[in-house]
């Protein structure tokens, strides 16, 4: 039996599918239902956002026939890339001192926001998973495919395990377990196959680490939130490789096409569309479908393509999937708040269904996104609770905000160029299963792009950019009539924001000539203690140099005792490394630069022997017939045994082939091997930072971008003058 809701607005029929229970389903005076309208057709017939639950496997299967099989095209879902979704505090340090008070005299262990930083989160109470984590005692990282321990206080390695490898690897930590995230493409173990997320369970003793259970799900990764030591992973799953679509090779083969991909669909199983699980450890075993049936849910208007899965694992207990639930719609955007997870998704257009390129601006323009709503209430799973939708797409998590019980939202809603904008601020509250909009407000950013968006109490900052950087401040306190206060226009942009105390909020991003033209980073500090005349009182800047903190803002680092932030930058020519900021008096000041040089060491330095032309047989290019050859006339080969040193500041890589040729040239000594050796061909970056006591612990490697396969490298800084007291390799 399926439950179905729904009213058409903007047209003379209102229909409705009800459970048995009677439910009232009239429209009542004070439901916007205009503001939770989807776009369904050209005729502008609109339907609310929610949920369908189904009380057996076999009405879930019917629903998916019915809605795909509609919908599938020539190139099965997604029309072949043209439809388909679109994915296009110093108030915090002062409530942890003041729960260290009863902490610190039950325990001697660390108390984070007083001993020791930990990730930057959107939310207090709510952990990111991240690249690194410490409990102020040890730091737990990846390095060379391994989870590496450190002790912070001996500053050396006590151990390491080997985990799967992937794209990207995060982790949550809960006592002395942690709970490792890797998005892994094209593993084809035990049948499954296409993008997995796999889940590894380590525990610590004595300070070694080990692999107690490894779960491998169907999906992609998108991003996880804990609450109270019970992690919920997101995951996003494609069923279209599981289906025999067929193909057209040129416009007339499209309609047998059509009906082929149709007759796929219609003969599918549940096993076709919902992600399955496989589990090893200490009691192996095969999972079935992740998420049973009961738990699944569908939009009552059609989402897109896809199913998006939240489960939910205690970080230190064992990897249960039994408490896992689905959507019948692609994630995108994932917000938690202690209460809520909401995860958020563009809705999916249809490019077949509009006449012509004037059809498809208008539905463009009249894009919505859908927002899924589930509780947090402390238990294993993660229960759905309602669904909304509102005009416009969002920019980041930061978008989402949750406050006495309601959801605010930015959104935008622009032309498929960019060349017409408007932004919104909105407000949703939950009615039963629905997300209604109680409140907006828009005219923001006009013609511009959302940068960044922080959300403060009743208070909301939002910083838009085309040419100059508008930072506005919107007034939430009361929900059903927002109202935006105040607005600055500078040069340049801030990507992310971050309240500092003191009516203060700091801006890191990208600064900016009138023109709109990036040239370098910028920080800046806005005083907002006048709701309606923010001002800029100072700026900090650097040119050529670059930062990706509105990408991912786990790499900013405030430190709120010491009223110090700690801000990676990159640049090729100039400076790789972080900028420490010292943010006091209301002014931003330098208190100097970290970077993960090779200690006095020039670059170039190496033990190994540089191999040239005179080693070859012949310096005649016409008589090359291997690779090394010409890697040895470029100057980038060297011969080293394990126990020398590569070249200082180089970046190096070890080919077998390259070694085969070299023997058979016998270019090599006994215990050699060859190593291709370019000078800065990747900068020295440093990805994340942690306060720990009176130190400033950092890791990075070469690579502007983390990647666990690399050899990363921590290194202990003096707080106080930033001079170098450790490096450890992992």
């Amino acid at each position: 039996m399926r439950t179905v809701l729904a009213f058409a607005v903007g047209a003379t029929i209102l229909a409705a599918a009800c459970s048995s229970d009677d439910t009232d389903t009239s429209p009542t005076a004070d439901s916007d239902a205009d503001a939770l309208a989807i776009v369904l057709s050209e005729d502008e017939i609109q339907l609310t956002g929610g949920l369908s639950r189904f009380d057996d496997c076999d009405a879930l299967l019917a629903h998916l026939h019915e809605e795909y099989a509609a919908r599938v095209g020539p190139w099965g879902f997604g029309d072949g890339g043209r439809g388909g979704p679109m994915f296009d505090d110093d108030d915090m340090a002062d409530e942890a001192m003041e729960d260290s008070d009863d902490a610190s005299s039950q325990s001697h262990l660390p108390v984070e926001g007083v001993d020791f930083s930990g990730t930057n989160v959107q939310e207090r109470g709510v952990d990111e998973s991240d690249i690194v984590k410490t409990d102020g005692r040890r730091i737990f990282a990846l390095s060379q495919g391994r989870l590496v321990v450190v002790d912070v206080r001996q500053r050396r390695v006590t151990g390491s395990v080997q985990v799967i490898e992937g794209w990207s690897s995060e982790m949550f930590l809960q006592g002395d377990s942690l709970l490792l995230i890797v998005r892994v493409y094209d593993s084809y173990d035990q049948g499954a196959h296409g993008t997995q997320t796999v889940l590894q369970r380590i525990e610590v003793r004595d300070g070694r680490p080990s692999v107690a259970a490894t779960l491998r799900a169907e999906g992609d990764y998108l991003s996880a939130r804990s609450v109270g030591g019970i992690a919920r992973v997101v995951m996003r799953y494609d069923p279209q490789r599981n289906f025999p679509f067929v193909y057209p090779r040129s416009e007339a083969g499209e309609d047998a096409a059509r009906r082929a991909n149709r007759d796929a669909v219609l003969a599918s199983t549940l096993d076709d569309w919902l992600p399955r699980y496989t589990l090893r450890g200490r009691h192996p075993s095969v999972g079935d479908r992740l998420t049973g049936c009961a738990d699944v849910h569908a939009p009552t208007v059609f989402s897109g393509f896809g199913v998006t899965t939240v489960m939910s694992v205690a970080i230190d207990g064992d990897l249960d999937p039994s408490s896992s639930t689905a959507v019948t719609a692609p994630g995108d955007t994932v917000y938690a708040s202690t209460d809520s997870l909401y995860v958020a998704t563009p809705g999916w257009l249809d490019a077949g269904q509009f006449s012509d390129d004037a059809a498809w601006e208008r539905a463009w323009r009249d894009r919505r996104t859908s927002v899924h709503r589930f509780s947090l209430d402390g238990s294993a799973s993660a229960v759905y609770e309602a669904s909304g939708d509102v005009l416009g797409t969002v920019h980041n998590q930061f978008s989402l905000s949750e406050h006495d019980g309601r959801l605010r939202l930015v959104t935008t809603v622009q032309d498929s160029g960019v060349r017409e904008s408007e932004s919104y601020v909105r407000v949703l509250e939950q009615r039963d299963d629905r997300l209604v909009e109680i409140g907006s407000v828009g005219g923001i950013g006009w013609g511009e792009d959302v940068q960044s968006v922080r959300f403060v109490g009743d208070i909301a900052y939002v910083v838009t950019f085309r040419q100059i950087d508008p930072f506005y401040i919107i007034d939430l306190s009361d929900p059903a009539d927002p109202r935006v206060t105040g607005e600055l226009k500078i040069p340049g942009f801030s990507s992310y924001l971050h309240p500092v105390g003191d009516d203060l909020v700091l801006g890191v991003g990208l600064d900016a000539d009138a023109a709109g033209v990036v040239h370098g980073s910028k920080v800046s500090l806005f005083d907002v203690s006048d709701a309606a005349a923010p001002r800029e009182i100072d700026v900090w800047n650097i040119a050529g140099v670059w930062n990706d903190i509105g990408w991912d803002h786990r790499g900013f680092l405030w430190w709120a005792p010491e009223r110090i932030a700690v801000v990676p930058m990159t640049s090729w020519q100039r400076f790789s490394g972080a900028v420490v900021l010292k943010v006091e008096d209301r002014l931003i000041r330098e208190l100097g630069r970290i970077e993960h040089a090779d200690d006095d060491t020039a670059s170039g330095a190496t033990d190994c022997r540089h191999l040239t032309a005179a080693d070859l047989p012949s310096d005649d290019y016409d008589e090359f017939a291997t690779e090394l050859e010409y890697r040895v006339m470029e100057g980038i080969a060297f011969a080293c045994d394990p126990s020398e040193s590569l070249p200082a500041g180089h970046y190096c890589a070890n080919e077998s082939v390259l070694d085969r040729e070299a023997r058979d040239l016998e270019l090599l000594h006994d215990g050699e091997s060859v190593w291709s050796c370019w000078e800065n061909a990747e900068p020295q970056a440093i990805y994340r930072s942690m306060v720990i006591g009176s130190e400033l612990w950092s890791l990075g490697a070469k690579g502007q971008d983390f990647d666990p396969r690399r050899q990363n490298r921590l290194e202990v800084h003096d707080l106080a003058d930033l001079a170098r007291k450790a490096r450890i390799d992992m």
